[in-house]
């Protein structure tokens, strides 16, 4: 193996260490823009407002960008407390 296919090799071993696993429920704003039928630029508005009003919640988890680790926000909804 070339020197150059293993540092390769090891960086890339390291990045995937460094990224989190983003529970179920939780989804990036540009997918929440496409089921919403909202441009990526509203929904990250409506998302921060859901947030505000605690109907939601918001987590930063470290995701793979390009060649390199990002944090990047995601939502989901708060659970609703069931009425009897």
């Amino acid at each position: 193996m070339s020197d150059k296919l293993a540092w390769a090799k090891a960086l890339d071993q390291l990045l995937k260490k460094r990224v989190d696993v983003v529970p179920a429920g939780f989804k990036a704003p540009e997918v929440l823009a496409k089921e919403m039928d909202l441009c990526y630029e509203m929904a990250k508005i409506k998302c921060k407002e859901l947030v505000r009003a605690g109907l939601a919640e918001r987590k930063d988890f470290r995701v793979k960008w390009g060649k390199g680790i990002r944090l990047r926000p995601f939502y989901r909804l708060r659970p609703t407390a069931k009425s009897t």
